[in-house]
């Protein structure tokens, strides 16, 4: 899902923040939920079942993402939400084999060109079952910590 910015006085960000569940709740979640809008279109991004997980090579080695992490990509003005499945880093419907593809593809400039991006420091990821967002260079990081320590 793509989204662009908006603007708004302060009364309607007070009534945001006022409705907002927790401070990991996006603006765009708040706002669906207040207007009446069918679950965040994440809920349509999930796949049923089971699939195999994306399995980060070269500089993305120790990056393990399971099938059904949920992604979104933030870069200036862009921001998408996406999801691993099987295997493919799927946002709006596009598999990319990695983060630093779909960021390249994905975002532009200020000015609207295309860029050249590490997709690992523009993108989080929340891996199924947990709640927090991570930037997936700090997950990598994590990854690689704990695989060392096994």
């Amino acid at each position: 899902m793509k989204t662009r910015a908006i603007d708004i006085d302060i009364d309607v960000h007070k009534a945001i923040e006022a409705a907002r569940k927790d401070f990991s709740e996006p603006d765009n979640s708040v706002l669906r939920r207040l207007l009446g809008i069918d679950a965040t279109p994440q809920a349509q991004l999930r796949s049923v079942g089971k699939g195999r997980p994306w399995i980060g090579k070269g500089h993305s080695t120790g990056l393990n993402l399971p099938h059904g992490t949920q992604l979104r990509l933030h870069y200036n003005t862009t921001n998408l939400d996406g999801i691993v499945d099987d295997g493919r880093l799927v946002f709006g419907g596009q598999a990319y084999g990695t983060p630093s593809a779909a960021a390249n593809e994905l975002c532009l400039t200020k000015k609207g060109t295309k860029t050249q991006l590490n997709g690992k420091t523009v993108m989080h990821g929340r891996l199924p079952g947990e709640t927090d967002w991570v930037l997936l260079a700090d997950l990598q990081k994590r990854m690689l910590k704990e695989a060392k320590a096994a």
